[in-house]
């Protein structure tokens, strides 16, 4: 499943929050869904190169890194393993198939959504930040050029009630390997939290054989590519941390 397909699922678990608050439901916060935390585990993959799971999570930063403007919000944490994708997937042949082509390893999300009673004017609605894994770095930029294809392709399409009608690319500085970024606009209808409009940003991008992305959620067009590129910018941070540490020799050891 693509940013794109994780961030309907949570934005349609968020939006019927929303409803219920609207409808004076106070039964408290938001709960993204699929967004239990899992703990990771420190054995590397088949194929991962030494990169544990752990180390993925280690990647991806926190609602503490983030800073105090997100201290309201929920989150959520899980390993994005290829086992669940294919539960997911609308066509699990296909994911199956782009697994084995592009050499998906694994993955790591982060969620943080805001509560419908502490949403701010000037936050989005919901944060997606997720991390990874391939087998080499062809098949990580591969698979990059795919995903963004795959969300143009659901332009006029519905998912879970969200009716997507436009996809628009837009610059993003230059990030790791190679970075781009989408802005989408999907309508909701009253049944799915609506009538309403959702504009996504998406940042991507792709350091080595990991493949990072972004998206940021609101319920206007304020545009909030800065806000996307200073987080893209602190998980490159995190990233290069990680893959640093582990390529730096361990001290031998003392006879």
């Amino acid at each position: 499943m693509s940013p794109y397909g994780r961030l309907v699922v949570l934005l349609a678990a968020v939006l019927l929050a929303v409803a219920l608050a609207a409808c004076g439901d106070d039964g408290g916060e938001a709960t993204p869904t699929g967004t239990a935390t899992t703990a990771a585990t420190s054995t590397p993959r088949p194929g991962a190169g030494g990169i544990s799971d752990e180390d993925l999570a280690s990647m991806v930063p926190t609602k503490a890194d983030l800073g105090q403007d997100y201290a309201g919000f929920q989150e959520g944490a899980a390993l994005d393993t290829n086992e669940e994708r294919l539960k997911t997937a609308d066509d699990p042949e296909d994911e199956k198939k782009d697994q084995e082509t592009f050499g998906r390893v694994t993955g790591y999300d982060r969620q943080l959504s805001a509560s419908p009673s502490t949403l701010q004017a000037d936050a989005p609605l919901l944060i997606q930040i997720g991390v990874t894994l391939f087998e080499d770095s062809d098949g990580a930029s591969s698979y990059l050029n795919d995903d963004v294809k795959d969300i143009e392709a659901r332009v006029g399409r519905t998912d879970l009630g969200m009716l997507l009608e436009a996809v628009d690319p837009f610059t993003v500085p230059p990030l790791g390997d190679e970075s781009l970024g989408l802005r989408s606009r999907a309508s909701v209808p009253p049944e799915q939290g609506g009538p309403e409009t959702l504009y996504v940003t998406y940042f991507w991008f792709r350091r080595g054989r990991i493949l990072a992305d972004v998206a940021l959620a609101r319920v206007d067009d304020t545009d909030i590519s800065q806000q996307a590129q200073t987080i893209a910018s602190l998980l490159d941070e995190r990233i290069d941390q990680v893959l640093g540490r582990l390529a730096t020799p361990s001290p031998a050891s003392t006879p």
